[in-house]
């Protein structure tokens, strides 16, 4: 199992709220972001700031920074983007029920301590996937809630999610052409309409459409 890079204590949150930068290093952008097919240009950043909204509840506010490049989707030639998440939790240790990180995420929008959390989160460690069609909606509080475990906070999946959900899905070359002036500039297979074999069901009513020609030429 990896060894986070990301931590922190609980305890550190006991005498008020704690802003902390870290530095996302190559080595672990490549790793994090492999699945992604996406491969850093330089080391990134995430600042955040966490503070306790209860016992065991925890917000979690800040962004990152990352310059990364993703291959086009056309010709797999690699595309750089820069790219600034924002991110935005609602953590509660996992012992805690569901509604009680409810209330405590209300109680933190009214004080005015909450923002809206900008993507819609999976739920599946950390890893992200689309949300289909006849999945239900999230509202914001459902979106940016979460878990950790006893008394530290890892920050690894989280960041590496909200990286992962700025990545354009299709990335594609600026000068390539649009599938519309693709289709249309495409030269014509086969050969041309008059070259083509005739339908046999369709004979006789060529041999009528020769006949009138012909009468019509004699005219």
């Amino acid at each position: 199992m990896q060894t986070p890079s990301f931590v922190v204590r609980l305890a550190d949150l006991e005498r008020g709220p704690k802003e902390v930068t870290f530095t996302l290093s190559e080595d672990w952008l490549t790793r994090e972001l492999e699945d992604a097919h996406a491969v850093p240009l330089e080391p990134g950043s995430a600042t955040l700031e966490l503070m306790k909204t209860g016992p065991t509840t925890v917000m979690v506010r800040g962004s990152a920074r990352v310059k990364l490049t993703v291959p086009c989707v056309v010709t797999l030639d690699p595309l750089p983007f820069e790219l600034a998440p924002e991110i935005f939790l609602q953590l509660v240790r996992e012992a805690e029920t569901h509604d009680r990180a409810k209330d405590t995420a209300k109680t933190a929008t009214k004080t005015g301590l909450a923002v809206k959390p900008k993507p819609l989160r999976a739920k599946n460690g950390g890893k992200t996937s689309r949300r289909g069609k006849d999945d239900p909606e999230l509202s914001d509080e459902e979106a940016a809630y979460d878990t950790f475990k006893g008394e530290e906070i890892v920050l690894d999946s989280f960041i590496r999610e909200f990286i992962v959900l700025e990545i354009p899905p299709y990335p594609r070359r600026s000068d390539l052409p649009s599938t519309a002036e693709s289709l249309s500039s495409r030269p014509l297979e086969g050969p041309p309409a008059e070259d083509q074999p005739i339908d046999p069901r369709l004979a006789p009513l060529l041999g009528i459409k020769n006949r009138l020609r012909g009468a019509a030429n004699k005219e």
